[in-house]
């Protein structure tokens, strides 16, 4: 025989009709009389249940995937059997109570919860203490709800909209509150019942209170907040001249949606992407009020799944749209495949979008990084107290910001440092990465033409070829010239090319967009193309942009060379295919850097990509004596004459070493007294036989035939 033991079973009185448990039936004599709350067994009467609430490993992973909000944290699991014996089915109400507490829950069947016992989600309702639970009956679907709302945090709209989009789909009883959390914050919704309700029933004070359920696309109102007279008498918008920027995307709206729907026409489906903060939520809602009446908003891909709606325009308001959600997939496409209803999908990116999807939208719109005078119209709408000028300056200098970004830049700006707002807009704007170009190299360069010694004419020349495009494309329009595309500089190590170029992105007053070469190569095939791909296509959003490449040759290394590789090749056909797409109306210029412009593809070096190469040869005697002027300004020497020695001695010096010298030289009268405050010449005698001049005369002849356009055998 086996030993093990029997399962218990639920047996009936035929006295009271109460079930229990076969192993109680000795100890329901006792009870049998008396109502089921007095028992001291778990039992079933007439709809409820008396029984423990007890603790089950994994609640949540018995749950529907779709159970969220209220409906995640007010679950009942509850047996099957337990179930049958309660006349309940899933998802039906029930009311909990337990001493003065009373909770509305909805019930899911579970078999690790043992018969005529609760798991109860939520923690309002302690483990293992005796607990009622009865069936709710009828329910009654309300279309409006009222909430007070108790809470030390403003009650906003957000608030509004989260407690919106929490209590979807909930049990309710007026009277009864609801604490959840949000923000970390605790927050105590107490719905009420309508004026009329209350009338209903005065004289029906022995009737059971009645549980209602919040409908599809119900309003919720928070009965306490403080009205604001001006939004009271405020009217829909008639258009989306209220949302700054965006220019493409609300012509694309009024054009396709807007304007057919005012003329009785069906309107087109559309969809709309853009990086996060470019105003996608914002213009859409903004859509939802000019066609208040016949649109339905969904925020959520969990809405979406549920909503049933007859609106003529869904508005889905989604980040991604993930393939491998069946539930929001199926609902997407019985959406998409229904004629008379016009979908407005907004998400992050549109190549992660399934193309079944993509083809049913007649119409596409990105909501790009704004352009100045984008951003301008953003800061028009968002700063009222600001002057037109300074606006406009603000303007200038926000290239690659979207309009969250430039809402972050005005509430950093109160707490800045500086004198004006001005300054403290610009002392906020160094701490703001825009989002525009967040996913790559971004420098803020801090260096002027005065921290580059000597080079007049190297500058004058960089100037003549990247600033003045920029600021009198009048002048190159006047004789039908265009700017050039690309820049290379080449020379020795240590001359101060990557230093003139973190210099002309200052005085641009450009973004800078640094990328070493190497960098760019991957192990996985293709993802290095696709980083020169996404370099550029980004650059272009945020112009006017200086894409600087230093080390270059490890991109554009001869084709077939012994330094080259499959790799190599691929990117730089990418990389040339790029250069050819700069047009002159892009305004992105790409500037170069080299030790070795020998080893570059004869193809990168034709006019039209890197058109303009321009030599950054060792300093010449008058830039040596500016360099070293500069760099021992705040060095006290013990003789005037020391920097005219040093400029005699320091022949084939690059601007490196020079700097080298000098810090040298001051470590070694440090080393002779720490207490020293002066360096003397004997001093820089040391440095200089410690530091000297590594520029190879090969690389020199390299630069001169490079210079001349003869290939060198180096």
């Amino acid at each position: 025989m086996s030993s093990a033991k029997k399962k218990p079973t639920l047996v009936a009185c035929p006295r009271c009709s109460t079930k229990f448990l076969s192993k109680d039936s000795t100890r329901h004599d006792d009870f049998c009389a008396k109502p089921v709350e007095e028992s001291e067994i778990a039992c079933v009467r007439k709809g409820t249940l008396r029984g423990f609430n007890v603790t089950v490993d994994k609640q949540t992973s018995f749950l529907p995937p779709d159970a969220v909000g209220w409906e995640r944290e007010h679950s009942v699991l509850i047996s099957p059997q337990t179930m049958d014996a309660l006349g309940l089915l899933a998802r039906q109400p029930v009311r909990v109570i337990f001493e003065d507490i009373v909770f509305i829950g909805v019930v899911w069947p579970c078999k690790e919860v043992a018969l005529l016992k609760t798991s109860i989600i939520s923690t309002r309702i302690p483990r293992e203490r005796m607990i009622i639970l009865e069936s709710c009956g009828s329910v009654e679907k309300v279309n409006r709800l009222g909430v007070t709302v108790e809470t030390s945090l403003p009650l906003s709209s957000s608030l509004s909209g989260f407690l919106e989009a929490y209590l979807s789909h909930s049990y309710l009883q007026y009277g009864f509150p609801i604490s959840l959390n949000y923000f970390g914050q605790k927050v105590i919704v107490t719905p009420e019942e309508p004026l009329e309700k209350k009338m209903e029933r005065m004289d029906l004070e022995s009737q059971t209170p009645t549980v209602i359920a919040t409908a599809v696309n119900y309003k919720l109102q928070i009965t306490n907040a403080p009205v604001d007279d001006s939004k009271k008498q405020k009217k829909n918008p008639t258009d989306l001249s209220n949302i700054g920027g965006s220019f493409t995307a609300k012509q694309v709206l009024e054009d396709y949606v807007i304007s057919p729907i005012r003329s009785k026409q069906p309107p087109c489906s559309v969809l709309i992407w853009g990086l996060p903060g470019s105003g996608k939520t914002l213009l859409l809602k903004e859509l939802a009020s000019v066609l208040s009446g016949s649109v339905t908003y969904i925020g959520s891909c969990d809405r979406l799944v549920e909503i049933c709606s007859t609106a003529n325009v869904v508005i889905l308001d989604l980040n991604e749209v993930e393939k491998e959600n069946t539930k929001v997939n199926r609902a997407l496409s019985k959406l998409l495949s229904n004629e008379k209803i016009c979908v407005i999908l907004s998400i992050r990116s549109s190549d992660s979008l399934d193309i079944g999807f993509r083809v049913r939208f007649p119409v596409e719109a990105e909501i790009t990084v704004p352009t100045q005078d984008e951003r301008l119209d953003i800061l028009s709408r968002i700063s009222d107290d600001f002057s037109s000028e300074l606006r406009l300056e603000v303007a200038r200098h926000t290239h690659g910001f979207t309009g969250g970004d430039l809402c972050s830049l005005l509430k950093a700006s109160r707490y800045a440092r500086g004198n004006t707002t001005l300054e403290k807009i610009n002392d906020a704007r160094k701490r703001i990465r825009p989002t525009g170009i967040r996913q790559f190299i971004l420098e803020v360069p801090n260096v002027s033409w005065n921290d580059i010694g000597g080079n007049e004419e190297l500058k004058l020349e960089i100037q003549q070829a990247v600033i003045w495009p920029q600021r009198h494309p009048e002048a190159f329009e006047r004789f039908g010239i265009d700017p050039p595309a690309g820049i290379l500089l080449y020379g020795p190590p240590g001359c101060s090319k990557t230093l003139i170029a973190r210099a002309l992105a200052n005085e641009a007053k450009m973004n800078f967009l640094a990328v070493k070469g190497p960098e760019l190569f991957s192990k996985w095939v293709g993802d290095s193309e696709k980083a020169i791909r996404d370099l550029f296509a980004r650059a272009r959003q945020v112009a006017p942009t200086i894409v600087f490449f230093d080390e270059i040759d490890a991109v554009g290394s001869s084709r077939g060379s012994e330094k080259s590789s499959g790799v190599s090749d691929r990117v730089l056909a990418q990389l040339l295919t790029e250069l050819d797409g700069l047009e002159k109306s892009s305004r992105v210029i790409l500037l170069a850097a080299t030790n070795r412009p020998d080893q570059l593809d004869s193809a990168l070096l034709r006019p039209g990509r890197l058109d303009r190469a321009i030599y950054v040869g060792l300093p010449c005697e008058a830039t040596r004596k500016a360099i070293l002027e500069m760099r021992t300004r705040k060095m006290k020497i013990d003789e005037e004459s020391i920097i005219q020695k040093l400029v005699e001695k320091t022949s084939g010096y690059s601007g490196a070493e020079l700097v080298a010298v000098c810090r040298t030289a001051a470590m070694f009268a440090m080393r002779e007294n720490i207490e020293a405050s002066v360096v003397q010449w004997k001093h820089f005698e040391e440095a200089l036989s410690a530091v000297v001049s590594r520029t190879e005369a090969y690389l020199l002849e390299v630069y001169d035939d490079f210079k001349a356009g003869r290939t060198s055998n180096a």
